[in-house]
């Protein structure tokens, strides 16, 4: 046979196997970015949803973020948790062949975002058992450490809890942008500060006067509103209805 052809044909194969495996992982997207939009805007039958979606997922990655949607959703509509709660393995969604991977960590920080409004959600339910199982979940994985998405997970555990120093130094020093020492998602960096200033907030630990009065269009958004909510100090902060008339 032809070497040409035979590389050629090879190729052919490649290029196929990854137009094929980009429409599977677009799929997958599409169908988890449905239930995460359905599940934190509170839609009616979100939880449905949700738990057909894990009942149904099979990729390791998704089912684990699909199981960390429906925790929040359990925990939200006071539904028993404690079987989800055991089920989600945050390695799997991390790993490659059992192998931790940058790559994996970079394109899923989304899961964190979750686990931060899981946590906050608990803590407003006083489920501390909750807490302590994603916090254990959270240092079972050592290669995180060095990341701004677990440090920050473990500053709001300690907020929540009243455990160290409430995480106050880490989510200051994130506002004032001491972080160069950590690798995270650079698309994501000044979400995660807002978090950190809400967590302060709640501590009454925030004096910096840009992030007191940035909370209130962090608010303003799905994702702030629900932590905001969650922490029970949304009142506070949302958006007057004079600035929502200027942003329409």
């Amino acid at each position: 046979m032809n070497y040409s052809i035979l590389i050629l044909s090879l190729l052919v194969g490649y290029v196929m196997y990854s137009v094929f495996t980009l429409v599977s992982r677009t799929k997958h997207d599409n169908e988890y970015i449905d239930c995460y939009q359905s599940v934190f805007n509170h839609k009616d039958g979100s939880y449905e949803k949700v738990n057909s979606y894990v009942e149904k997922e099979q990729k390791k990655d998704f089912l684990n973020k699909g199981l960390i949607l429906k925790l929040y959703s359990e925990l939200d509509n006071e539904k028993e948790y404690n079987e989800t709660l055991e089920k989600i393995n945050l390695r799997d969604v991390f790993s490659v062949n059992g192998k931790f991977s940058r790559k994996q960590m970079i394109n899923n920080t989304d899961v964190f975002i979750c686990l931060y409004l899981a946590m906050a959600k608990a803590r407003q339910l006083s489920k501390f058992d909750v807490l302590n199982s994603l916090c254990e979940k959270i240092n079972s994985i050592p290669e995180f450490e060095n990341y701004v998405e677990y440090q920050l997970a473990k500053a709001i555990y300690n907020s929540l809890c009243e455990k160290e120093d409430g995480g106050t130094k880490f989510m200051s020093d994130l506002l004032e942008g001491n972080y160069s020492d950590y690798g995270y998602d650079k698309k994501l960096i000044g979400l995660y500060k807002r978090f950190a200033a809400a967590t302060l907030a709640y501590n009454g630990e925030l004096v910096d006067e840009y992030y007191l009065n940035d909370l209130h269009s962090f608010a303003d958004s799905g994702i702030g509103e629900n932590y905001l909510k969650s922490l029970e100090i949304y009142e506070k902060y949302k958006p007057s209805e004079d600035s929502k008339e200027e942003t329409a």
